[in-house]
């Protein structure tokens, strides 16, 4: 087990039971499974699913792995941070798998980007980040990567998962969290960027934050522009739903 790799290795079958239900694997299904590892995890997709291809960056691993799965298991040795999902399976795949604690939030880009072919992501990832994902506005946990995320997905949370689960232990609790794309959703790089640009400062007002990204905007201007986008003055980032923001950032010519 190496450290850079994030690896926490999940054996208790009652939970990955739990994993492969709330993904709702079926039969006639392809998955895609980030990160293997000791293949506990593939074993209970294998038992259900058509076709199972597991993504594993450790080497060590893939030996072990390609010499211990039943014949509808294919692994690939590869970063899923490099992988390209496009060519994966020609059919499109359900996604699931225990993301390293370390590249989480990137690798919910890529699946984002990859959306067209990956038909939903059930997995498993630190509870906090599990709760920003899926948190609402006003809460202490909403945020950039709640908008991210909720933009294109519903984020369903499913169970959290016990330190004692996995072997080593990591310090963190686990939580399993599904994501099913919204329908119709086009990219909106700028949007999103934008967002992240105004929680810059969590302690601001939105006006302050906006201020600061429009140098050149006089300050009576933006607080008109937040009054025209139905927008309190005072309000900060965190109490903005996404429809909200999505009328600020037209407002403001983006």
């Amino acid at each position: 087990m190496k450290k850079r790799f994030g690896q926490h290795f999940l054996s208790d079958k009652s939970i990955l039971r739990k994993i492969v239900a709330f993904a709702n694997i079926a039969p006639t299904h392809t998955v895609v499974e980030i990160g293997p590892g000791a293949g506990a995890l593939t074993r209970e997709l294998a038992a259900i699913a058509h076709r199972v291809i597991g993504i594993e960056i450790d080497r060590d691993l893939i030996p072990p792995l390609r010499s211990g799965m039943p014949p509808n298991v294919e692994i690939v040795e590869a970063d899923a941070l490099d992988v390209d999902f496009a060519k994966l399976a020609s059919e499109p795949f359900h996604l699931v798998g225990n993301l390293p604690y370390n590249v989480a939030t990137p690798l919910f880009k890529r699946f984002i980007a990859a959306r067209f072919q990956i038909l939903d992501v059930t997995v498993m990832i630190q509870k906090e980040v599990a709760q920003r994902i899926a948190a609402k506005p006003g809460s202490g946990e909403y945020g950039p990567l709640s908008v991210l995320v909720q933009y294109y997905a519903d984020a369903k949370l499913g169970f959290t998962v016990p330190p004692g689960a996995f072997r080593p232990r990591p310090k963190v609790d686990s939580s399993v969290i599904r994501l099913d794309w919204r329908p119709g959703v086009a990219n909106a790089t700028g949007f999103t960027d934008f967002v992240h640009r105004a929680f810059s400062s969590r302690r601001k007002t939105l006006a302050n934050n906006l201020a600061a990204m429009f140098p050149s905007i006089p300050r009576e201007k933006i607080i008109e522009g937040l009054g025209a986008s139905d927008i309190r003055p005072h309000a900060r980032p965190e109490e903005l739903s996404i429809p909200d923001f999505q009328r600020v950032y037209n407002h403001f010519g983006y």
